[in-house]
C-alpha cells in the first residue's frame, strides 16, 4: 500500500511539474507574441478655438503611435496650405516620425520614412509639442468623484468628477472618464494616475467648462469642452512602419 503511495505521489508531482514548465513555456510565448505584435494608435483631441465675440468653432488634432517590439514609432502630420489671394487652393499633408526606444530619455525625428538619418532629440521636449505628452485634465487634489456607470456603450467603466477647487479658468468645471480593458499596451497615456489606479486604459476624456464671463470680455462664454479619445488602427497597412523600425534598430 505504501508503495502504491509513493507511485501515485511521484505521478502527482511529475504532472505539477510538467503543467508548471508547460504554463511557463506558453506564458513566455505570449509574452513574446505581444512584444512582436505591431499596434497603431490614434489620439484624437478635439478643442475650441473662441473668436472676439466670445462664440467659438472646434478644431479637430491627431497624433498616432506605433508600437512593436520595444520601441514606439510616433507621426505627427505637418499640414501646409497653398493659397491665392484670395482662397486655399490646396493642401499638402507631410507625415514625420519621432523613433523612441522603451525607457529612453532620447530617440529620433525624422522627415519622412525614406529618410536615412534622423535627428537626435529629447523625448518630453517633442511630445510635450506635438503628442500632448503629461498634458491632463484630472488633478487628483482638486477632483471630487461625484458617480461611476459599468459596462455601459462599450466601455467598462465610466467616471464622472468635479473641480472642487478651481485655481484658474484652464481648470475644467467637470471630467467624464471612459475606461477600457483594450489598448493597454500603447505608448499614450489620457491619464497614468488612472491607469494604475483602475487597472485599465482611459480611452477617452471630456473636460466640460460651464458657460461663464471672463475678465476682459464683455460677452459671456457659452458651455465648452475638450475632448481626447484613444483609437486603434485597424486599416493601414502597418508593414511599412515594421521595415522602418527594423531598419532603424539593426544599424
Amino acid at each position: 500500500m505504501t508503495k502504491i503511495n509513493k507511485a501515485a505521489s511521484s505521478k502527482i508531482l511529475l504532472a505539477i511539474f510538467g503543467l508548471t514548465i508547460f504554463s511557463f513555456i506558453i506564458s513566455s510565448f505570449i509574452r513574446k507574441t505581444e512584444k512582436n505584435e505591431i499596434t497603431k494608435t490614434y489620439i484624437h483631441n478635439s478643442f475650441p478655438v473662441f473668436k472676439s465675440d466670445a462664440s467659438f468653432f472646434i478644431v479637430n488634432d491627431s497624433v498616432a503611435v506605433i508600437n512593436y517590439k520595444n520601441y514606439a514609432l510616433y507621426e505627427f502630420e505637418d499640414i501646409f496650405n497653398i493659397q491665392n489671394d484670395s482662397a486655399i487652393i490646396n493642401e499638402k499633408v507631410i507625415n514625420k516620425y519621432f523613433l523612441l526606444k522603451e525607457k529612453e530619455s532620447y530617440g529620433y525625428y525624422y522627415d519622412s520614412l525614406n529618410a536615412k538619418t534622423g535627428k537626435r532629440i529629447r523625448m518630453d521636449s517633442i511630445l510635450s509639442k506635438k503628442a500632448y505628452y503629461k498634458q491632463t485634465f484630472y488633478f487628483p487634489s482638486l477632483m471630487q468623484f461625484i458617480s461611476s456607470k459599468k459596462d455601459q456603450n462599450g466601455y467598462k467603466l465610466i467616471e464622472k468628477y468635479k473641480c472642487k477647487t478651481k485655481v484658474d479658468l484652464t481648470y475644467p468645471d467637470t471630467i467624464i472618464v471612459y475606461f477600457s480593458n483594450k489598448m493597454k499596451n500603447t505608448s499614450f497615456t489620457l491619464s497614468k494616475d488612472l491607469d494604475s489606479i483602475k487597472k485599465m486604459k482611459v480611452v477617452k476624456m471630456r473636460a466640460i467648462f460651464n458657460s461663464q464671463f471672463i475678465k476682459g470680455n464683455p460677452n459671456k462664454f457659452p458651455q465648452y469642452e475638450y475632448k481626447f479619445e484613444l483609437k486603434q488602427d485597424s486599416i493601414s497597412n502597418l508593414k511599412k512602419y515594421q521595415d522602418f523600425i527594423e531598419k532603424k534598430i539593426s544599424r
